[in-house]
């Protein structure tokens, strides 16, 4: 069947791509216009607009509780966002797909242990372990990134243990095998094509429960960034009553983004998906 593209992932596509230009244009700004490569600049502290409404003394979503221009400091963590997104689930996807084929190929004590180890991260709640990692490694990008990891591969692994045995089971694998082609041959170039169309698509998806995870540590106080949209939020509900404009711009950017994520993800499984065709 031949494929076609979905509603949903030119929507998404069109989200995410102004998303998209709005970071690379905040990267140029505070690289090469307002600051430089190596003295990038960051929002400024001024008490004079604190709390300042949208279109108010000269800017446009108004400012924080610190006085910086709201669109400078969402801009900021955009980037930010999107950095530890895109580490991390580019990490536990790598992760997940070795683990899962070894879970296939691997001899039966490694199955156990991976069994055991998905078992475990799966019984406890994801936010918990990565608390507790946090507390451990400090608050720190290298901590954040590494929780998010450890709580995050094992849904890619599962994946690929079960796309790995169906591939597997093919009969131009069996052929593949006949000819002479090493495991690990047979692992990078057939396998992994194999099964990356099912991965491209949960790894669109993974990249918003990143953001909300990262968001929901900031909201607790465990971010490694004053731009974190959680911290951000946190901070912001101490001034609810006074400016609902800064919680309800941060929650409707963080949830377009998500919402861009999640209908390109989806417009993708229909797209790349072998079942779907």
């Amino acid at each position: 069947m031949s494929r076609k593209i979905t509603k949903e992932m030119r929507w998404g596509f069109g989200i995410l791509s102004l998303y998209a230009v709005w970071a690379v244009a905040w990267f140029f700004y505070r690289s090469l216009i307002k600051g430089s490569i190596f003295r990038p600049y960051v929002p400024e502290l001024n008490m004079q607009t604190e709390l300042a409404l949208p279109f108010s003394k000269g800017l446009i979503l108004g400012a924080d509780l610190l006085g910086r221009s709201l669109l400078e400091v969402l801009s900021a963590g955009l980037t930010y966002s999107l950095t530890i997104s895109l580490i991390v689930t580019i990490s536990t996807a790598s992760i997940g797909i070795f683990m899962g084929y070894m879970a296939v190929k691997a001899p039966s004590w490694f199955k156990l242990c991976f069994d055991l180890l998905i078992n475990i991260i799966f019984i406890f709640p994801s936010i918990l372990i990565a608390i507790m990692i946090m507390a451990v490694t400090g608050q720190s990008m290298q901590g954040l990134i590494f929780a998010l990891v450890i709580t995050g591969w094992s849904g890619y692994a599962k994946i690929a243990r079960g796309e790995s045995k169906r591939v597997l089971a093919l009969t131009y694998v069996e052929g593949a095998r006949a000819v002479g082609i090493g495991e690990v041959r047979l692992f990078f170039r057939i396998i992994i094509p194999a099964i990356l169309p099912v991965m491209i698509v949960n790894m669109v998806l993974g990249i918003s429960g990143v953001i909300i995870s990262e968001a929901a540590l900031g909201f607790l106080g465990l971010g490694a960034s004053p731009y974190s949209w959680g911290a951000m939020l946190g901070a912001s509900k101490t001034v609810l009553l006074e400016a609902p404009h800064i919680a309800m711009i941060l929650s409707l950017t963080m949830a377009g983004l998500i919402i861009g994520l999640n209908l390109l993800g989806d417009g993708l499984r229909d797209y790349l998906d072998p079942k779907e065709n």
